[in-house]
């Protein structure tokens, strides 16, 4: 890595450390405006804080993700500069995956100062694989492509927390909660398992330049991935498990799935509705 990028990946590190930080203190500061937050245990509260800089990072990784894939040219089919896909980087990526680092470091360190109030063992475990996944790429320049697409999967993460919030506010029952579980099940299907399909056909494309990056780079990317994909097939399926109950296993509540479906896709159009219990989705999971 030449000194430029490093200096790029440290400074945008810290960015992604002081992002945390001013919207973990913004989440303590507006949060007791909520008469539900108010009513939660300390622990409840501190994981509840949480989740605003989990979302803002979600957004950010996104959005660069989007940017790097659909519209910079560096990793695209038609690039014409000389570099293997496996070692192609630029500024964009350097920053993004910088960003991602800060983040992981903080909210890794917050887990283990308030385990398990903050998250569990699968949350520390995601936590781990990722930041040195993160790391060994930002740091050596290889397989950037890779790590921000398994970045991109934090696209379910605003969905999670606003369910977690709608849950401890009290919005149970309002078709807001059942269209954020809508939202959940469908993101999570196209972020977390149909893309990380098409990651895995990828990989096996271009294993034949697998020669040019580290053996750390090759070990991670060939147990990291797996790894995180099973975690997420476990997270679907206890998601998926709380969506048919939301709309199939409940008939006491007089509604079919249908009605349910037309009462979700018109939430924001109303002010109260019936009552539609989504299951939890990971156990102690801030962030999946």
């Amino acid at each position: 890595m030449r000194t430029a990028e490093r200096y790029l990946v440290v400074e945008a590190a810290a960015v992604g450390y002081a992002a945390y930080v001013a919207s973990w203190r913004l989440a303590q500061r507006l949060s007791p405006l909520l008469a539900g937050y108010r009513k939660l245990p300390p622990a409840e509260k501190l994981e509840w804080d949480g989740r605003l800089p989990s979302t803002l990072h979600a957004l950010v990784i996104t959005a660069a993700a989007v940017y790097l894939f659909l519209l910079s040219p560096v990793f695209s089919a038609d690039h014409t500069g000389d570099a293997p896909f496996i070692l192609r980087t630029s500024p964009a990526s350097d920053a993004a995956l910088g960003f991602s680092l800060g983040y992981f470091a903080t909210d890794l360190v917050q887990l283990v100062l308030h385990y398990p109030a903050f998250g569990g063992v699968e949350m520390g475990l995601h936590h781990v694989a990722a930041l040195a996944s993160v790391a060994a790429a930002a740091v050596q320049g290889h397989a950037h492509a890779y790590t921000l697409a398994l970045l991109a999967t934090e696209a379910t993460t605003p969905f999670v927390n606003l369910r977690h919030i709608l849950d401890k506010a009290g919005w149970r029952e309002h078709p807001v909660y059942a269209a954020n579980g809508l939202a959940l099940v469908l993101s999570w299907l196209v972020a977390r398992i149909l893309l990380f399909l098409k990651f895995f056909e990828h990989v096996v494309q271009h294993m034949g330049e697998f020669h040019l990056i580290s053996p750390l780079s090759r070990a991670l990317i060939y147990s990291v991935p797996p790894a995180l994909f099973a975690l997420n097939v476990l997270w679907f399926a206890k998601i998926v498990k709380g969506a048919l109950k939301l709309f199939v296993r409940h008939p006491t509540h007089g509604k079919g799935a249908r009605e349910r479906l037309q009462a979700a896709a018109v939430a924001a159009a109303q002010p109260a509705g019936p009552a539609l219990p989504l299951a939890a989705d990971a156990k102690g999971g801030k962030e999946l």
